[in-house]
Parts: C-alpha cells; sequence; structure tokens
C-alpha cells in the first residue's frame, strides 16, 4: 500500500514537471514569433520609393550617408523637415515623400526624385537628377534600377527615349521659321525631367532658352511648348 502510494506521488511529480516544461517551450516560441515578428516591422520595404532611397549607392546620393537618410526620414514620419547636413557642408531636406514617389532637395541647386515603376510582373526604381540655377540651364539624368535587394543599374536606353528636340516645338505650316532654323539656334538643347507624384508621367521642359542669345529667344519662345509629357508603357517614349 505505501509503494502505491509513493508510485501515485512520482506520477503526480513527473506530470507536473510536464506542465512546466510545456508552458516554458510556449513562452520561448512566443518569444521568437515575437522577435521574428519585430524584425519584419523594421526590414525596409524594398519595393517602396523610401526604401530606395535608405539603401541606393549613386554618384548623387553619396553626400547622405545612410543614418542621415534615415533620420530624415523620421523627421518626415513625425510631421517635420529635417534639414541635415550633407558632405557637402551644405543642407538638404526632403520634399516629398510618398510610397512610390520621393523628392529630395540634395543641394541649392541640384534635386533628385525616385520613382517605382512596373513592367509586367517586375518594378523598377527610376530616378532623376537635376542641375540647375541661375547660372546654368536645368538639365536632368535619368537613370533606372532593379528594384530589388541588388538595386543593379539597368540600361536605360531599354526602358527611356529622350525626346528629340522638334517634340518641343509646334510650328505651324506655312511659318517663315522652320525647324532646322531652330535647331541651329540650340545646338545644344538643355532638358529638365520631372517625375510625377500621382502617377508615372515625366514632364519635360527644354530649359536653354533663359541662356541664348535674346534675339534668337524671342523667336524661339513663339512655337516652344511649356513642356512635354512622356507616358510610361513599359518605356517611356
Amino acid at each position: 500500500m505505501e509503494t502505491m502510494r509513493f508510485s501515485i506521488r512520482r506520477k503526480n511529480k513527473l506530470s507536473l514537471w510536464r506542465v512546466v516544461a510545456v508552458a516554458v517551450m510556449a513562452f520561448f516560441a512566443s518569444s521568437l514569433a515575437f522577435a521574428g515578428e519585430k524584425a519584419d516591422s523594421i526590414t525596409p520595404d524594398l519595393t517602396s520609393a523610401r526604401g530606395v532611397f535608405e539603401r541606393l549607392q549613386a554618384p548623387a546620393l553619396d553626400i547622405l550617408g545612410k543614418s542621415t537618410r534615415l533620420d530624415m526620414l523620421d523627421y518626415w514620419d513625425a510631421d517635420s523637415v529635417y534639414r541635415a547636413k550633407n558632405a557637402m557642408s551644405g543642407l538638404s531636406w526632403l520634399i516629398d515623400v510618398a510610397p512610390d514617389y520621393l523628392k529630395v532637395q540634395l543641394t541649392p541647386v541640384s534635386v533628385f526624385e525616385i520613382k517605382i515603376l512596373k513592367d509586367k510582373d517586375k518594378l523598377l526604381a527610376m530616378t532623376v537628377y537635376t542641375v540647375g540655377g541661375n547660372a546654368q540651364a536645368s538639365d536632368s539624368q535619368v537613370d533606372f534600377y532593379a528594384d530589388d535587394s541588388t538595386l543593379a543599374p539597368l540600361d536605360t536606353k531599354k526602358y527611356f527615349k529622350a525626346p528629340e528636340l522638334k517634340a518641343f516645338f509646334d510650328i505651324p505650316k506655312g511659318s517663315a521659321t522652320t525647324m532646322k532654323e531652330i535647331r541651329e539656334m540650340i545646338p545644344f538643347p538643355t532638358v529638365e525631367y520631372s517625375a510625377n507624384a500621382k502617377n508615372n508621367d515625366i514632364s519635360a521642359r527644354l530649359t536653354v532658352g533663359e541662356f541664348m542669345d535674346v534675339d534668337d529667344y524671342n523667336i524661339v519662345k513663339l512655337f516652344l511648348k511649356p513642356e512635354v509629357t512622356l507616358r510610361w508603357n513599359g518605356k517611356y517614349k
């Protein structure tokens, strides 16, 4: 009888340890799950404009370190614009941030835009880097990157064709001024491109006018369009 009582006590003791073991295992499992969830929550969104801004290695963005970029985004999320000191001892600040669009003023004379585009079943990151000021006509460079963990540069010619000079002019039939004459007046055209935060369009504006000979410009501006719009259909053209 005494042996039976010992056996019962032993069995109860083992059951208690099993309960404790299960509880401990459950605790660690939930902790690991929480840790994983937290880690996922701080992982940059590789398909957003801000995610590209955080990690893109492009010459124009070299003046902003990664920690500086993160600070700029944190302030933006807090409804504040952070004028961050850049590597050129100047100030940079964000102008606009959306899921698929970001615009940052790098220097007083340079702006950098990021636009996320879709081509069939893949995403692309387009960047537009514009430089210009009082002493220089604004001119832009358009580049494309694979919007994945590599952010590898892509062949811009595959996705973007710059409009010809004649696309910026509307010359009616019978005009005394010809396109050939305008080409002679503008041997080195400069174009400012701007991405659109609301859609995938790009606006293009011929900017050389204000730096031309005054008499030539007075002729050119009679036929000059305010801007040209490029539509996205897997490429700009």
